[in-house]
């Protein structure tokens, strides 16, 4: 990739990079990653509202006193682990990302802070989805007071605009209108932007896509976290009935299958002392590549699991994924449509002969054009 300018500018990218999330935490180092390498000084802005980092805390810590003394016993044979992967995404925020050194916990404070970044850069994951839990109008980029305006690939999420009220839809109109390049993720993404804006807007890839596969590989360990032969499995949320197919698969193909996700509740436990399942908790990013890069096969409900399956040539299925728009669009663009199974489909083989090498020529291609935008957006 050439550089792209003599003298060096400043880029603020302001994204999901706190969330304790495999993907957001990926997709934000992998943007960064490919803006330095295009010659620019480059920070993520270390935007943490209270809301965000309270929703990410270990369970057993949230709540009054009563109810963390009894998450605290209710969850004690699991604190060690899970507080080890608290941490882990922790020392990645720090140590893999170059972060701004003031932390901003508002918009308002964003406002008054004296800023200087020559370009402001939001994007990527579902930073526009008002739905996330995490989402915040600072991803819109209102407190930009001069300096390039840009957004690269955000998304509405897997279900675009379906809790945007009207009275939104009006101030998204009018923040779009003050950017000055604007990219989105999905297809679905830009159908309902038009919508709204009344403008045609580019789709370019996630950031992790951004990066080769050898990328990827340099920075997980040769040695596999898990012996032998297993089953991934990741999905951000529970769903009583994906974790009732993956159980049957488990049974079909005689594997054990690796959790590195925990579903907190004091109701539906008898997942959590399944004979089938396994708990590997102290997971990070790097841990959640290392467990995908050495998995028998990979199944989950994840766009992020999605990507790193394909980006690590491990046969994968997605569970529902082509009535995600995030999934989908990325099934359709590689040719792996049939990797997309129904929660009926428990009693099949484990894929095999999957054409990654078709898929990879495709990401090349996508990957090359996306790169082209986000240069010209800094240069036009």
């Amino acid at each position: 990739m050439e550089k792209i300018q003599e003298m060096k500018k400043s880029v603020g990218i302001i994204t999901f990079h706190a969330s304790h999330n495999y993907g957001s935490m990926l997709q934000a180092y992998a943007l960064q990653q490919v803006i330095l390498k295009m010659g620019f000084d480059c920070e993520i802005i270390n935007f943490r509202t209270k809301k965000q980092k309270d929703f990410y805390k270990p369970m057993f810590l949230c709540g009054n006193w009563l109810q963390r003394i009894k998450r605290t016993l209710f969850y004690l044979s699991f604190i060690k682990d899970l507080k080890k992967k608290h941490q882990l995404f922790e020392d990645f925020l720090l140590h893999e990302l170059v972060l701004s050194d003031k932390e901003y916990a508002t918009l308002e404070e964003l406002k008054k802070a004296d800023l200087k970044y020559d370009y402001y850069l939001s994007g990527s994951d579902q930073i526009w989805n008002t739905s996330c839990l995490d989402f915040d109008w600072a991803y819109f980029l209102p407190f930009v007071k001069q300096g390039r305006k840009i957004a690269y690939a955000p998304s509405l999420g897997p279900v675009p605009l379906q809790k945007y009220t009207v009275e939104q839809q009006k101030l998204v109109n009018e923040l779009l209108g003050q950017y000055d390049s604007v990219s989105v993720r999905e297809q679905e993404t830009a159908m309902r932007l038009k919508e709204i804006a009344g403008k045609e807007y580019p789709v370019t890839m996630d950031p992790t896509l951004l990066l080769t596969s050898q990328d990827w590989e340099r920075k997980i360990n040769d040695k596999p976290l898990i012996k032998g032969r297993y089953i991934f499995f990741y999905a951000p949320w529970y769903d009583e009935k994906v974790l009732s197919l993956v159980n049957s698969m488990a049974e079909y193909w005689k594997m054990p299958v690796v959790f590195s996700q925990f579903y907190y509740g004091l109701k539906n436990r008898k997942w959590i002392t399944n004979k089938n399942f396994y708990f590997y908790l102290p997971a990070g990013p790097y841990e959640f590549l290392n467990l995908c890069k050495y998995a028998t096969c990979i199944i989950g409900t994840s766009f992020h699991l999605v990507v790193f399956s394909i980006l690590l040539r491990v046969p994968f299925y997605t569970v529902n994924g082509l009535s995600d728009s995030r999934i989908s669009n990325l099934l359709n663009l590689t040719g792996l449509q049939s990797q997309s199974i129904e929660l009926s489909n428990s009693m099949i083989d484990i894929p095999i002969n999957l054409d990654f090498d078709k898929a990879d020529k495709y990401i090349r291609e996508e990957r090359l054009a996306s790169l082209n935008w986000l240069q010209q957006s800094f240069l036009s």
